[in-house]
């Protein structure tokens, strides 16, 4: 190149080259190697003929190549064992980076996916630049356990990089779930309920309990990168919603159902209810005589009187169907004490977030309850109030305290029921005040003609409770033996299921909500017939109970005395 224009051209050419390089591709330590390179490039193609309209934009191009040539030598190297099989040929400038930016992505998504074991040591390899043996003096490990685990990983990856369709359909259809216990909570921390605070936990438990899966199996099918899960995990297997086998596999230990199953065979609970309506509507009514002739009682309003009579029979219906359920030899005779507080065996039923994709049946039959709350004074330490808060299909009872303006407790709640009583109880949060139109909407509450509130819901004391209430719930359960003695056990049987082995209390489980339909359809089937004897109106009859001690009375030794 002797021409002076010529060498005074090439001259501005590499300081172009230069300054776009250090703009565009700073992260490369082979600066001057690419501007070489590429002004060569250039000085051959030119020497060849070839037409060079925008002499700028072709220096720019063939930089650009020469750059994704190094990331290529680059990233072989690094991750030759992955035979990431990057392509060779880039059909045009515009998806050469595109193509690079999508394999290097894939690659790094993978090694998102590994278990914690495998994902450390290849961060620290590929990523970060470490050797074995300063990856083995870091992490306490043999020498040969780092290249075990990098060989692991690798073949992860590989395997990850060819076969893209992992995925279950929990990972674009997450399920939900509502859990209910045997027991009670733990008082401080609220498990298990708090344990399954979003969809991650809900959907780890639902794809472990049928077999137990590594981390990396519930990851792939999630589409959740084990780095994000795998602390998730070890919340349940320490919160004992899940468990760990010695291999590392993790199963599911509560029990869990779907929302299809949760409620038993429907037809044939249905069938009995209709066919036993009028006898046990009789049966009722037969030891209601003295509850309902009680002062307070002749003074309710029929909602009142109707929500009364249905909670007394539900009781009994609640308790003979589960005196009547199968007991396996080796169920347990009670829950078991869990490591962060509470005793509690959970079952959890499992549906669509959508709720147009549950059936429409099953909602008929979701029914809460009943809820206990105890207040005690500090200076008797017995029972000022208790509330039964059923919530069915009957009317809106606990579920939709949720909506309220504030969250309350329910013991807030009772406090505040109660505060509408002749007795001591005041409320403890004055913001209660603002949910009056939410709890009249409920029909919890009611304004009479002259503006003030009242309950609408029946309040017994606890001494009527005692007397009145307890002995008629008590006789209606053992006629409703005598009456469904054969009846509910062969619903029991026609309801078993299969309950996977490593499930806590899987032989408990078997018979679980084969009768979970048949209470609300009982009571459906006497409203419906007409055979009670107070006007219902379904949905707006809540059954909630208050029982209270009356102003100026002593407490008894039985006002924590459960029916």
């Amino acid at each position: 190149m002797n021409d002076p224009m010529q060498e005074e051209r090439y001259a501005q050419y590499l300081d172009y080259l230069y300054t776009t390089a250090h703009i565009k591709h700073g992260d490369c330590p082979e600066i001057d190697a690419l501007v070489q390179d590429s002004i060569v490039a250039f000085f051959i193609r030119e020497q060849k003929g070839e037409p060079i309209t925008h002499p700028k934009a072709m220096l720019e191009g063939i930089l650009r190549h020469k750059y994704n040539d190094w990331l290529r030598r680059k990233y072989r190297n690094r991750l030759v064992s992955f035979e990431a099989d990057l392509p060779e040929d880039i059909p045009t400038e515009e998806n050469d980076t595109l193509e690079l930016c999508e394999e290097y992505t894939n690659v790094r998504r993978e090694i998102g996916r590994l278990m914690r074991i495998y994902r450390e040591v290849t961060v620290r390899h590929y990523v970060h630049g470490q050797s074995v043996d300063e990856i083995a003096a870091a992490l306490n490990i043999p020498r040969g356990t780092v290249l075990s685990r990098l060989s692991g990983a690798r073949n992860q990856i590989k395997e990850g990089l060819t076969n893209m369709e992992k995925y279950s359909s929990v990972s674009y259809e997450p399920k939900d779930m509502s859990i209910g216990i045997w027991g009670y909570a733990a008082p401080h921390s609220g498990e298990p309920f708090s344990l399954v605070p979003t969809p991650l936990e809900v959907n780890a438990l639902v794809l472990a309990y049928e077999h137990p899966l590594s981390v990396r199996g519930i990851a792939d099918a999630m589409g959740v990168p084990c780095a994000y899960l795998e602390p998730v995990l070890d919340k349940l297997v320490a919160g004992e919603l899940m468990g760990r086998t010695a291999s590392g596999l993790l199963y599911t230990r509560c029990h869990l159902q779907d929302i299809e199953n949760r409620y038993g065979n429907i037809p044939a609970q249905e069938a009995l209810a209709s066919e036993r309506a009028a006898q046990i509507a009789q049966i009722v009514n037969k030891h209601t005589g003295k509850l309902f002739d009680l002062p307070a009682v002749r003074e309710m309003t029929g909602k009142q009187k109707a929500t009364l009579w249905l909670i007394t029979l539900n009781e009994a219906l609640t308790i003979a169907a589960q005196q009547t359920r199968p007991t396996p030899a080796d169920a347990p005779k009670e829950p078991p004490e869990r490591p962060n507080g509470g005793r509690w065996l959970a079952s959890c039923t499992v549906f669509d977030q959508d709720p147009a994709k549950r059936p429409a049946a099953k909602k008929t039959y979701a029914r809460s309850g009943p809820v206990l709350v105890n207040y005690c004074e500090q200076n008797d330490g017995k029972a000022d109030c208790r509330m039964k808060d059923f919530q069915s299909v009957f009317g809106e009872a606990h579920w939709a305290y949720q909506s309220l303006p504030y969250r309350f407790s329910l013991q807030s709640i009772l406090r505040f029921y109660a505060s509408f009583l002749p007795c001591d109880i005041t409320v403890d949060r004055n913001e209660i005040y603002e949910a009056i139109p939410d709890f009249e909407r409920l029909h919890i509450l009611r304004r009479r003609e002259d503006g003030k509130l009242r309950l609408d819901i029946p309040a017994l004391t606890f001494t009527e409770a005692r007397e009145c209430l307890d002995p008629a719930i008590k006789a209606i359960y053992h006629d409703l033996l005598a009456l469904l003695g054969e009846d509910l056990p062969r619903l029991w049987e026609a309801g078993r299921h299969r309950v996977p082995a490593h499930v806590d209390a899987a032989s408990y489980y078997a018979y679980e909500d084969a009768l979970g339909a048949y209470p609300i359809a009982q009571l459906l089937a006497i409203v419906h017939n007409g055979f009670c004897p107070y006007p219902v109106t379904v949905g707006e009859t809540p059954l909630i109970l208050v029982v209270y001690r009356p102003c100026n009375i002593p407490p008894h030794a039985d006002d924590l005395i459960e029916p």
